[in-house]
């Protein structure tokens, strides 16, 4: 697994925290859980993983719990560049 994100909600890095569409909210909620240790292992909330994994299945539609970390520290890099 690669390192440990920031422990912030996504608005702390320019990005409007979304919920996906109905259809899409089990996605959300089951990568929240593939990912919880992890990311609390991080310092994660469990109100932090929900917005993000929604926020992430809203914006790209899928994937595993390696691809939705990388995907935030993406965003982190584009808030510090």
């Amino acid at each position: 697994m690669t390192t440990c994100p920031i422990p912030h909600r996504p608005e702390a890095f320019g990005l409007q925290s979304e919920v996906p569409d109905i259809a899409q909210i089990e996605g959300a909620r089951l990568l929240a859980n593939e990912a919880r240790e992890f990311l609390t292992g991080c310092g994660f909330t469990d109100e932090h993983i929900i917005h993000w994994a929604e926020t992430y299945i809203s914006k790209v539609g899928s994937g595993d719990v390696e691809s939705f970390v990388e995907w935030i520290h993406e965003r982190e890099a584009v808030v510090s560049t």
